[in-house]
């Protein structure tokens, strides 16, 4: 299926979209006896679970959708959010990866209300309470739903930048988390045709699957989250330049630049502010403490070198400017869920595959 197929098939209302269209007192009928918040009800992606969604026209991508063994055996399930339906808010004992491929929506995370809108993408862990609310004709969200086992250690180790990505990442293989997190990577028009043309791909792939379906799929899979990745790098930058501009970029350039030794106190001198006033500012600036900033920054030289480099672990620690080794560890594992030793290991067998 060529990527113009795919757009002649998945824009058009499907049966049961154009009947909740002209039935609106229908649109819940799917989910009607369910509590769709009892942990012990969940849609497990099991193979005759996806069989039943499919065969029951719901979150089809278009009528007379076939789907193959082969695809029904992947850790991925596919799926588009049916327009016009509405499904009260709920959990999944899975991960979910929202993309608005056109027009907008209206989300609940959590009790809080967001909009998304096209190219934008959501993020959820399991247990997180979210709802889309029903969509008009021209809105289109695809859904991509993930086994947390699909999220191994090789996958992660292929992140070695702290960013959102690496934590949420880091939290779904930790089974003591809490997983109720959600991360949104806001569309940039820098990005939008790569990670749209990534998106396609992916359903072109999975509604006519190949000779090599699950490598590709892998691949694929693995780009858009180092896609997602980038984006929220250049939001992140984006937002220094562009929120106090006469100051605030000066002083995050200096704490980039300066990670190992500087402190706030040191900081607030050397720009000549108060430290409090200096440490609310860094945070409405950029969403994190000083200290979370300088321990961004500190821990993503930190996983370069540990993969860049033989220097030994402690040395790499103290470089960094970690003196006390214990506080250092407790930073690492909480960042990347893991000790620094198999950090590097990880990465070393990783690259003996490829």
């Amino acid at each position: 299926m060529n990527k113009l197929e795919f757009r002649n098939k998945v824009i058009p209302l499907t049966n049961r979209e154009k009947y909740y269209k002209t039935h609106p007192s229908h649109t819940g009928d799917y989910v009607k006896n369910i509590d769709l918040l009892d942990k012990n009800y969940s849609f497990q992606l099991t193979k005759q679970d996806k069989l039943d969604l499919i065969n029951g026209k719901h979150a089809i991508f278009y009528d007379n959708q076939k789907i193959t063994d082969d695809v029904l055996n992947l850790p991925i399930f596919c799926t588009k959010q049916t327009r016009f339906s509405f499904i009260p808010i709920h959990i999944r004992n899975y991960i979910e990866l929202k993309y608005v491929y056109s027009g907008h929506c209206y989300a609940m995370v959590n009790d809080k209300e967001i909009i998304l809108h096209t190219g934008d993408i959501l993020l959820l862990d399991i247990n997180s309470k979210h709802t889309i609310l029903p969509l008009s004709e021209n809105d289109i969200i695809f859904n991509f739903q993930m086994n947390r086992s699909y999220f191994n250690e090789a996958f992660i180790s292929k992140f070695t930048s702290s960013n959102p990505i690496t934590t949420f990442l880091t939290n779904i293989i930790d089974h003591t988390a809490k997983h109720e997190d959600y991360v949104i990577f806001k569309n940039r028009e820098d990005d939008y045709e790569d990670i749209n043309n990534l998106i396609e791909s992916i359903l072109c792939e999975y509604l006519d699957p190949s000779l090599f379906l699950t490598t590709i799929i892998d691949s694929y899979f693995l780009l858009l989250f180092v896609k997602m990745t980038q984006r929220y790098q250049a939001n992140m930058e984006e937002h220094f330049r562009n929120k106090n501009k006469s100051y605030i970029t000066e002083i995050i350039q200096y704490i980039q630049h300066h990670y190992q030794s500087c402190s706030l106190i040191k900081t607030a001198q050397c720009f000549g502010y108060n430290p409090d006033y200096l440490s609310r500012m860094i945070h409405q600036s950029t969403g994190l403490s000083f200290k979370r900033l300088i321990n961004y920054y500190r821990m993503e030289a930190i996983s370069n070198q540990l993969i860049n480099t033989n220097k030994p672990i402690y040395q790499i620690a103290q470089e960094n400017g970690f003196s006390n080794l214990n506080y250092f560890y407790k930073q690492f594992s909480s960042q990347f869920g893991g000790l620094p030793a198999d950090y590097r290991k990880q990465y070393q067998e990783s690259k003996k595959k490829i």
